[in-house]
């Protein structure tokens, strides 16, 4: 099973496609809760940082990220906070955390996601054999990669960014507009967005595709955090 998880709210937007091509939206408030219904077979690409830095060691992939990345998405990629910082109780608290460990603060972009950066942390160390099976990526590059490497024009907030990322995902999913309203309106009630969908939908298609397209992800040296968790991001 091929599947592609994106954060929203207190939510998880979980796409699976199977062996036959046949997609499923669900949503899950909790990452182990996703689990249970997977198999040690299955490949996750999920958008949120895995690998945090420490006093001893950082996270430097994010800027690589930025790199792969052309002008005017780049700020979609904020600078994961600490290990420290994700688990601080206010955003004062973690700006005060990561500046101390770090020598920098983090933006409340960052700060937004630290619960589920946290929660996706917190699990990964506890079940140590499922960094196997679970790979940080990112939507924006992986929708350029699906789309030959063509950078997308339009926001993806806006109706010409999903009519964009609709027509990319159609050349390998049939009827996606159709999927996408159907469990739009079935889900807004959580508060999902239509992008939110859409992204999962491309994670989930660019781990299906991943070993043809030459097993690509990003690294760096030192490969790993001090919790052992590495840094790779796949697409």
């Amino acid at each position: 099973m091929n599947i592609g998880i994106d954060g929203f709210i207190d939510s998880w937007c979980v796409c699976s496609i199977d062996s036959k091509n046949q997609l499923t939206i669900s949503t899950c408030t909790d990452i182990e809760d996703i689990m249970h219904f997977l198999n040690d077979e299955s490949r996750i690409f999920i958008d949120i940082p895995i690998g945090l830095s420490s006093k001893s060691i950082q996270r430097k992939i994010d800027q690589k990220l930025r790199e792969k990345l052309p002008k005017g998405k780049k700020s979609s990629v904020f600078n994961a906070p600490c290990r420290q910082a994700v688990r601080a109780n206010n955003y004062i608290k973690a700006k005060e955390i990561n500046k101390k460990i770090l020598s920098k603060s983090i933006s409340i972009q960052s700060w937004n996601i630290s619960n589920k950066i946290k929660e996706v942390d917190e699990f990964l160390i506890k079940n140590k054999y499922k960094q196997l099976n679970i790979h940080e990526s990112h939507p924006e590059l992986c929708f350029i990669n699906l789309n030959n490497g063509v950078p997308l024009k339009n926001n993806k907030k806006t109706k010409q960014g999903v009519n964009e990322r609709v027509s990319i995902l159609n050349k390998f999913i049939k009827n996606t507009e159709d999927i996408l309203e159907k469990n739009y309106h079935q889900y807004k009630n959580e508060n999902i967005k239509r992008d939110d969908i859409l992204d999962a939908i491309s994670l989930a298609l660019s781990v299906k595709k991943w070993s043809e397209n030459g097993k690509r992800k990003i690294t760096q040296y030192p490969g790993y955090d001090e919790k052992g968790l590495p840094f790779e991001i796949y697409y």
